[in-house]
């Protein structure tokens, strides 16, 4: 195999890593407050069916829900947007406790206190509750948004040419180990690097508000 195909395949590898990392943040990230709302709501059934949701998908291993998604709801079509979807309601559950959690740590008293002021209910949550519950949930938010980019290296099962399948495919055309997998290591190492760092960023932002 010639230097340029190992190149080509790191970059789509690279490509689809990702795109499935961003949309599965994405995803997760929406699913996760619209399931935190589901869990707050005034109905008691509603709230019942928010917490099977979260512990069935909790239950789940996540190559077994990429491929209920993948086979099952896609008909094993677009696999890029059945593993972002699996990823995605796994880092849900997460985002909906993480924020429920937060939201919690900051107290029923800064409500309060924000309705006394003449702020709807609305507004105090967004002004007031929000901001001290990012600066307050952000750091366990970046640890699991870290571990679902990571946890893209098992989407290959689902045949999409992913970091992970990359590195197969050139140990297999090379006849070569180390070298192929220290550069996937280290890729996988620049990516978490750089989102640690976006979120850093995010997190400095936060705490001026």
């Amino acid at each position: 195999m010639l230097v340029e195909d190992c190149i080509w395949l790191i970059l789509k590898g690279l490509l689809a890593t990702v795109i499935i990392s961003v949309l599965s943040l994405l995803i997760g990230t929406l699913v996760g407050c619209g399931l935190y709302a589901l869990s707050t709501s005034k109905h008691r059934w509603i709230q019942k069916v928010a917490q099977w949701w979260k512990v069935v998908v909790r239950g789940t291993p996540l190559m077994v829900l990429i491929l209920i998604v993948f086979y099952l709801l896609f008909g094993g079509h677009c696999p890029v947007l059945a593993a972002s979807i699996a990823l995605g309601l796994i880092f849900a559950n997460f985002v909906a406790t993480n924020l429920q959690s937060s939201i919690d740590a900051v107290g029923r008293g800064q409500m309060e206190a924000g309705q006394m002021l003449g702020f709807s209910k609305i507004q105090t949550m967004r002004y007031i509750v929000l901001p001290q519950a990012m600066r307050i949930g952000l750091p366990a938010y970046k640890f699991q948004a870290v571990a679902t980019v990571k946890g893209t290296a098992v989407v290959g099962y689902v045949a999409i040419q992913d970091l992970t399948l990359a590195t197969q495919a050139i140990r297999s055309g090379t006849g070569q180990d180390l070298l192929p997998l220290l550069v996937t290591t280290l890729i996988y190492f620049l990516l978490a690097w750089l989102l640690n760092k976006l979120f850093d960023h995010i997190f400095l932002r936060i705490s001026k508000i």
